[in-house]
């Protein structure tokens, strides 16, 4: 792919153009995912107990299947299927089709309600985890459905792809979930900073986060006792239409995988 952009002078392009900083993985990630098959292994010890008592309420509780299975966008945009407890009613999507969560959404079940904020559901993962798909820490995996309509409407979104997903993250323990574009931009942000700034340290802290909150704590204690708090400053270039076209030629279409652009045209005709 020609670079485009090698011939502009930084005079000529925006303001936006100029803060936009390309990212340099740190060496750090290279050997992330083996250590983290390694965690999860032994994660499982604690976790299969707990899991077995989860699917046993679900059983009891509603109907339908156990385990939830959603195609998520990875590594280099490779689309894989997650796995994770069913939170919501059986055919929660038929209606209304691939939708985000909303406020008090009606479609979670009364266990749901439970498992969610203290993320038991998210628990299944660690196979995930296990068959390489994803890392304990990283940036959340979405859906090919929102990620190909995303990355046209939030320059430099695509970035989030540069390295393997997580079950947890420094965007998640701040933030809630998604609802809008701003929440999107927001939580991009986090996750962009991650990228730039992954450390043996950090994830430590991340996952002490996360492990507190297991027991009910409120996340905002959980982030300012672990240390990850932050405070969210979104960067003007993500809002600015203008610089779109200047990251999508800087940075490997490789990121826009071929079934997550077929999926989100799919999800438009219906």
């Amino acid at each position: 792919m020609n670079d485009t952009t090698s011939s502009i002078p930084d005079s000529v392009l925006p303001k936006s153009h100029v803060e936009v900083e390309e990212i340099v993985v740190p060496r750090y990630f290279k050997f992330r995912r083996w250590f983290d098959r390694f965690i999860a292994a032994l994660l499982l010890i604690p976790g299969l107990p707990i899991m077995l008592c989860t699917a046993v309420l679900l059983i009891l509780t509603s109907d339908g299947p156990v385990f939830y299975r959603q195609r998520r966008v990875g590594l280099h945009g490779k689309v894989f299927t997650l796995i994770k407890f069913r939170t919501m009613i059986q055919h929660a999507e038929k209606k209304t089709g691939p939708v985000w969560t909303s406020v008090n959404d009606p479609r979670i079940t009364k266990v749901g309600k439970i498992l969610r904020p203290t993320h038991i559901d998210e628990l299944p993962q660690i196979f995930n985890v296990l068959l390489g798909e994803m890392m304990l820490i990283g940036p959340r995996p979405e859906r090919p459905e929102f990620t190909c309509k995303l990355e046209q409407e939030i320059p430099g979104y695509n970035q989030r792809s540069l390295i393997t997903p997580g079950v947890t993250g420094l965007a998640q323990m701040n933030l809630p979930p998604d609802t809008d574009l701003e929440s999107v931009r927001r939580k991009l942000t986090l996750d962009l900073e991650y990228i730039r700034t992954g450390s043996f340290g950090l994830d430590f802290r991340i996952f002490c986060a996360t492990f507190l909150r297991l027991f009910g704590i409120p996340g905002s204690l959980c982030v300012r006792w672990a240390g990850v708090r932050r405070d969210v400053v979104v960067p003007d270039y993500m809002y600015r239409s203008d610089s779109e076209s200047y990251i999508q030629r800087k940075l490997p279409q490789t990121y826009i995988d071929g079934m997550a652009s077929q999926a989100f045209s799919s999800s438009k005709e219906s």
